[in-house]
């Protein structure tokens, strides 16, 4: 009498190190299907990467893995000790990719982690970090098992096994409810998830802790200046080139002053921050000389008092600070006109889904467009470049991953022997380059509003990621419209965000 059978596919997922486990699943299936398959007229097929998998061309070998038989298993098992895998182009591993597709797409996962010890030796430590922070991930989720002996894998597999497929099948087989993504756009404040965006003022945009050490550095440096008290005596000059002494025509020595726009960058700091100078003595140099021989090629040195020399070298710091500091200012004011907005895009579904494009509309005239992002001075314009571009990405966190499909930055070589200005104009113009490639989006205006526009190729169910650069407004807006389409959404996801 011909009977009906239902073949279930498991996929085995493992790294190399857990050989010994590969075999135990192979045999326990086969006591399955041995002991209670046959009679429920149900069998279980495993699929492994080493018999399952043939040479194809076109893609990401995971990703060619994946389509030939991976997303087609009705569950699977994986087991860590010591190794994570070898990472794919998306994931640490192929094992940990295996392990959430088949989580995206509703599927079983027996997952377990191997607590038996391990030789020294054999274990990295990079990959046993990645296997505590996997496990951690899904750690009071319910979905794995941790075992100290082969005999506890043993018992506990079988015992999964057909609890699971025992109970699928009685049931009819009947699957999940059809798994789906859920789409939408959240706020982010101190790395954190928010339901309601706020917008930002920029009073902490640049740090005021590092601002303020800074003005207490320019501080401390005026104290020491002050320090400094010369009588002016013959025996202070230093005679360490007695022929300077004598009238020869090759020898030029000309009396060193501090200028006046850089008395007067000094003086207006003390002015501003209520520090008395007195400038006949504070610029004092007890007659520091610079001297150089016209007709050797000696460089120029100082004749003078040691003391003199260190006074010159507090004070021509002191200048620069100053002028940096006044930059920094000057710069932290231009952007605290601006209103702020971190966003991220959420997947609050129970599948991952792709190709999404997300727009928001936005009253005209109230965003701030990257041509209208100020650009720092001269003096701060490297390190902004270094350090504060970065913040208009956003940071990353725990439960946000970055945005990681900006373009490749276009290299701006810095010309050899270039003036000043042309340097300063080569790094404004890096500044300007860098902008463009942190706010990729698109930008539109169409009907009275503002329309930007940009695309996430990719994104995990229960996962979120950062918009590519926060938002900049010059003027609060009352709200904003969105719109999202993707791959795996029959509709398009309509909100608004309300600002109060």
């Amino acid at each position: 009498m011909a009977k009906t059978r239902t073949y279930y596919d498991l996929l085995i997922s493992c790294p190399s190190d857990v050989k010994e486990e590969l075999q135990i699943i192979n045999e326990q299936v086969d006591n399955f299907n041995r002991m209670f398959g046959r009679i429920n007229n149900i069998s279980i097929d495993t699929k492994h990467w080493s018999k399952d998998s043939y040479p194809q061309s076109g893609g990401r070998p995971q990703e060619l893995l994946n389509q030939q038989f991976v997303l087609d298993c009705d569950a699977a098992v994986a087991v860590f000790w010591t190794r994570f895998g070898t990472p794919t182009d998306e994931y640490g591993s192929g094992t940990e990719e295996e392990i959430e597709k088949l989580i995206q797409s509703g599927k079983q996962v027996f997952l377990y982690f191997c607590e038996k010890e391990a030789k020294l030796s054999d274990v990295k430590l990079e990959q046993y970090q990645q296997i505590q922070e996997f496990k951690e991930k899904y750690k009071g989720k319910g979905i794995f098992s941790t075992y100290s002996t082969l005999e506890e894998f043993e018992q506990q597999f079988l015992n999964h096994l057909t609890l699971y497929f025992l109970d699928k099948h009685v049931k009819g087989g009947e699957e999940s409810s059809e798994p789906k993504s859920v789409l939408s756009i959240k706020g982010v404040s101190d790395d954190e998830l928010i339901d309601n965006p706020r917008l930002y003022k920029a009073e902490d945009f640049l740090n005021s802790e590092f601002i303020q050490l800074f003005h207490t550095e320019i501080v401390n440096i005026i104290d020491d200046v002050k320090q400094y008290s010369f009588i002016k005596k013959p025996e202070d000059t230093q005679a360490t080139n007695t022929w300077a002494k004598f009238s020869i025509p090759a020898i030029e020595e000309n009396e060193i002053y501090i200028s006046d726009y850089e008395q007067k960058t000094i003086c207006n700091f003390a002015k501003d921050n209520e520090i008395e100078i007195d400038k006949s003595s504070f610029f004092d140099l007890a007659g520091l000389k610079k001297q150089r021989s016209t007709i050797m090629l000696h460089p120029a040195k100082l004749v003078g008092s040691n003391n003199a020399i260190e006074k010159l070298d507090k004070i021509k710091k002191l200048f620069e600070d100053i002028r940096e500091y006044n930059q920094w200012i000057s710069y932290s004011k231009e952007l605290n006109l601006k209103y702020y907005l971190w966003l991220c895009l959420s997947n609050g579904g129970n599948r991952y889904d792709e190709d999404i494009d997300v727009k928001l509309f936005i009253k005209e005239g109230l965003l701030c467009i990257p041509e209208e992002i100020p650009v720092p001075g001269q003096h701060i314009i490297e390190r902004c470049t270094n350090e504060i571009l970065p913040v208009f990405k956003g940071e990353p966190s725990l439960s946000i991953n970055a945005y990681e499909e900006y373009p490749l930055e276009t290299y701006i070589p810095v010309l050899p022997y270039s003036t000043v200005e042309e340097r300063t104009e080569q790094m404004r113009e890096k500044f300007r380059n860098s902008i463009n490639n942190i706010f990729v989006y698109e930008f539109y205006n169409k009907g009275g509003y503002d329309i930007i526009r940009f695309k996430q190729p990719y994104l995990k169910h229960k996962n979120n990621v950062l918009f590519p650069s926060v938002l900049v407004f010059n003027s609060e807006p009352d709200s904003i419209r969105y719109e999202i389409q993707s791959k795996y959404s029959a509709e398009i996801m309509a909100g608004e965000i309300i600002f109060n």
